[in-house]
């Protein structure tokens, strides 16, 4: 038995596309996706393990225009009342 093990992130319309490497064999195979169960850091963590748990999340999959363009609107919702 062969293995192929990837990270990836569940789109909005939960619909994945996986590209294997050239030297995986033709034929059935099957699939099983594991859902990460801890998506947001523990309370209380130390920093150090809050960089050990950063590391371990997979990519967003947004470019740093569309990050920079949400801080922004973030920002520009706050209000100096």
């Amino acid at each position: 038995m062969q293995a192929y093990k990837c990270n990836t992130r569940i789109p909005d319309n939960h619909r994945l596309e996986i590209t294997l490497p050239e030297n995986f064999p033709e034929g059935e195979a099957e699939v099983i996706v594991l859902m990460k169960t801890e998506t947001t850091p523990a309370p209380g963590m130390s920093l150090r393990e809050f960089t050990v748990w950063l590391e371990q999340q997979p990519p967003s999959g947004r470019d740093p225009e569309e990050i920079e363009a949400q801080i922004n609107e973030e920002r520009n919702s706050w209000s100096d009342d």
